[in-house]
């Protein structure tokens, strides 16, 4: 062989090593390794949850709590909302969704792979000629159009709806959340109520039926009341189970077992509180018009709504985009029978016009539908708040009502109380009007935590929180 082409063959090996050290240095290769779903971790996962680690009180600590208010000795609604954030599976789940999304966001700002090529040949002959052929060659991928550009706008927009979804679940837990409590709380107080109602009623009904011995009483009296106090047992029963049900529901909504959440102390609801805030807000004119706006434009569901449309019109800007053919750009060197050649090779794969035109006719119509899914969503928003609205002021005008008859029923209890001393009336009558004013108080209890729902209502219609005692969002570290 010729020197020169000794000198050739020393340089294209070199060419290929070095080619080969890059592609080593320049690949990351990951091994797959198999980690089979085992029930016992799975369940010991579950069983380790627990709102003394250490690891929910730096979860406190990053959101605002101090050391001095570690360990948390009774749970409100707050507290309870932070423990749903920190072990609730749901969260944890769209995180990871987040996460894959943010990933997926990486890899579209990459941009297309090059390749590159080595050919080797040989022809035996009794030419005095070189018996040897050898090649290298290089392709690299010319986006037109912008399309990468394109893409990374289209994972930005998948990122961010991923992103707001995170947002959006931990409202729907924290609507869960409250509305449940609130149940518990109400019938926290009602199987109290009842008791008494029950013990009342046993004494009345005991009354009764000496009265019917000595003949004073009739026995559809007897009757009557003897079926009032089955139907209040009935109903405690009823509470009691309904109580635990409220219970285990509120474990699962935090994410803890049964076991871990029976040993926390909910603090009893301070009805009183929550209805002063609430009022201050939504019975203030100068409010109305900014709670409008929050939900016609802040609420995360409509943002969204609005993310989705940006990505129907990035899919739309990509299909267009596609219309435009990509060129492949080759060189190449070819080391042929003792002669050398230089090649510059062009490609492109031209689109089919047709199946363009279909694809963005119906992008275009996908991105028309978001239009009208933001329409929608505006709609029913609007709705929702001239509804929840007109339900906050209903059980604000009973509740009102309630507490200035409750004013009467103090007064007349205060007369009862005289009158029985007095002898005016018997235990009998004296028992009667003591039960009627628990039912009332018991009434006006319920309806003032159906006010309180009213105005989460409104919070979980805004997607906003709209009081100081309620000042928890969605958690995104």
């Amino acid at each position: 062989m010729k020197p020169k082409a000794l000198k050739l063959h020393f340089f294209i090996s070199c060419l290929l090593v070095g080619f080969f050290a890059f592609f080593v240095l320049s690949c990351s290769f990951v091994s797959y390794e198999t980690k089979p779903l085992l029930n016992e971790k799975i369940i010991e996962k579950i069983s380790t949850k627990d709102p003394e680690s250490q690891e929910f009180k730096d979860f406190l600590i990053s959101q605002g709590f101090k050391n001095d208010q570690l360990s948390i000795h009774t749970w409100n609604l707050n507290e309870l909302m932070l423990c749903a954030l920190f072990f609730n599976p749901k969260i944890d789940i769209a995180k990871k969704e987040w996460s894959i999304a943010k990933d997926q966001e990486s890899v579209a700002a990459i941009k297309p792979p090059s390749s590159i090529g080595f050919g080797a040949g040989r022809e035996g002959n009794n030419q005095d000629k070189s018996k040897n052929a050898l090649g290298i060659n290089f392709s690299t991928l010319f986006e037109t159009a912008n399309k990468a550009k394109i893409r990374e706008e289209k994972a930005f927009n998948q990122t961010l709806i991923k992103r707001l979804e995170l947002r959006k679940l931990a409202w729907d837990i924290k609507t869960e959340l409250t509305s449940t409590y609130l149940e518990y709380q109400r019938s926290l107080l009602n199987i109290q109520a009842i008791k008494n109602e029950v013990k009342m009623q046993n004494d009345i009904f005991n009354m009764l039926k000496k009265r019917k011995t000595a003949g004073i009483a009739s026995s559809p009296e007897l009757d009557l009341s003897q079926l009032e106090l089955n139907k209040n047992i009935q109903k405690l029963n009823d509470e009691q189970i309904r109580i635990e049900g409220l219970r285990a529901m509120l474990g699962k909504i935090t994410g803890l077992t049964p076991e871990k959440f029976n040993l926390l102390t909910l603090v009893p609801l301070n009805a009183e509180d929550f209805i002063t805030e609430f009022d201050i807000t939504l019975n203030n004119e100068s409010h109305k018009e900014k709670l409008n706006d929050l939900g016609i434009y802040n609420r995360i569901d409509l943002r969204i709504a609005l993310a989705k449309y940006s990505l129907a019109e990035s899919k739309l800007k990509l299909q267009i985009a596609e219309q435009y053919p990509d060129i492949t750009f080759s060189p190449a060197y070819l080391y042929d029978y003792g002669t050398s050649k230089w090649i510059l090779g062009l490609s492109t794969l031209i689109p089919s016009r047709e199946k363009n035109q279909a694809l963005i006719s119906a992008a275009k119509k996908i991105s028309e539908i978001e239009v009208l899914l933001v329409e929608k969503l505006q709609t029913s928003i609007l709705n929702d708040i001239a509804k929840i609205t007109s339900n906050y002021q209903t059980n604000y005008d009973l509740v009102k009502k309630g507490i200035e008859d409750n004013k009467s029923i103090t007064d007349i209890e205060n007369g009862l109380d005289k009158k029985f001393n007095d002898g005016e009336i018997d235990r009998l009558e004296f028992t009667k009007e003591k039960l009627k004013n628990i039912q009332f108080k018991r009434k006006l209890y319920e309806n003032k935590v159906a006010l309180i729902q009213s105005g989460f209502d409104f919070e979980s219609t805004l997607q906003y929180p709209i009081i100081k005692q309620n000042q928890i969002m969605a958690n995104e570290k």
